[in-house]
């Protein structure tokens, strides 16, 4: 008898070995909703992300930078960009440049300078590469110069507007943010233009509220306070692009051709302006969000708290994945521009300016999806 009771607890025991060790092995549940609207998906995710927070793994793993050395040596850096074997080329606005480095840090070549001619820049400050290798830099005018993958400049863009930010499309046609000043109201908008940079479509337009004054005279100037609601726009894959307006947290996907896929959606709560903003009149709340950035993973990367000027070392984010799932709370270096094959590249400002790139050790354990 008393063996058959041990017998008996035994498989007990062992049962509830196996329910519990299964039961830790399942994902948790989503405790979102999916929702249609006028025939758009609609998916409304909770305020807490499905597998809670996540460290990235930094490894330091280049850096490049060297005030003693005029190619390495930057001045105001607006963009970082890699493409798909490695090569980085940085924005370094002021010394009205864009400088290109091999994977391994080694300077290659300068492309543009100071000018208003083909191949020539005032204050560039976005810069994209095709995957044919043609290098796309946006400037202070109203156009984007264009160069082969060898820096020789192609052709020049020409848009009707003020181009704040784009990503670019591979039938030759790229998606933008476009600046318009109106009277004295600055309207932003997202459009698709084609080669030519002739807006051919219009999706969305929103006014931007930057504190625009006219001085004595007939002179327009703005000011920022960095907490205007903004417009921004990321590149998911080569068929895909996220963009979102800040005022409410809420992204748009749309596919290369412009049509509207879905809308994610996260609860949150607005955060008062700090006091000291009031000349500036943007209302009570904080903008939602202040920079959206995707991964060669197409994950979705959502910065919520505010570092522009202030003493704040690390960008707090909300990551998505790509079919709009929120998945991670994160943090990353202040001035991450690009996440790309397991590295994490950013700009590092002490008494120079350095462009670090960092290995994510743990890389390949985190999801990419439910």
């Amino acid at each position: 008898m008393k063996n058959k009771y041990s017998v008996i607890l035994a498989v007990c025991f062992f049962s509830f070995l196996v329910f519990l060790f299964a039961d830790q092995g399942q994902n948790p549940q989503w405790k979102g909703t999916i929702e249609e609207e006028d025939g758009i998906k609609i998916i409304k995710n909770p305020k807490e992300p499905l597998f809670g927070e996540i460290t990235f793994e930094l490894e330091e793993d280049l850096t490049i930078g060297n005030k003693e050395d005029e190619n390495y040596m930057f001045y105001r850096v607006r963009d970082i960009e890699v493409d798909k074997q490695g090569n980085i080329f940085v924005a370094d606005m002021s010394n009205q440049r864009i400088q290109k480095f091999d994977k391994y840090g080694k300077y290659v070549r300068t492309i543009g300078r100071k000018g208003q001619g083909p191949g020539e820049f005032e204050r560039p400050w976005k810069v994209r590469v095709r995957n044919n290798g043609d290098l796309y830099v946006a400037d202070a005018s109203f156009n984007i110069e264009v160069f082969d993958s060898d820096g020789n400049p192609r052709k020049t863009v020409k848009s009707e507007k003020s181009i704040r930010d784009f990503r670019l499309s591979e039938e030759g046609s790229f998606i933008g943010i476009f600046h318009k000043l109106s009277d004295l109201e600055m309207i932003t908008s997202i459009c698709k233009a084609n080669a030519q940079g002739e807006i051919v479509e219009t999706y969305a337009e929103f006014p931007s509220n930057y504190y625009i004054k006219r001085d004595s005279g007939d002179t327009i100037s703005g000011h920022t306070s960095g907490y205007e609601k903004e417009l921004m726009i990321s590149k998911i894959n080569d068929q895909s692009f996220v963009f979102g307006y800040s005022e409410d947290y809420e992204l748009w996907v749309v596919n290369d051709k412009g049509k509207l896929l879905y809308k994610i959606k996260k609860e949150a709560f607005p955060k008062k302006l700090p006091s000291r903003l009031k000349e500036f009149n943007l209302g009570k709340y904080q903008p939602y969000f202040f920079l959206i950035l995707s991964d060669s993973k197409g994950r979705i990367y959502v910065q919520i708290n505010k570092t522009w000027n202030e003493d704040v070392k690390e960008k707090e984010i909300d990551v998505f994945c790509k079919d709009g799932f929120y998945i991670y709370k994160t943090s990353l270096p202040k001035n991450t521009y690009v996440i790309r094959d397991g590295y994490l590249y950013a700009l590092e400002v002490k008494d120079d300016e350095l462009i670090k790139r960092f290995k994510i050790k743990n890389w390949d354990q985190i999801k990419t999806g439910i």
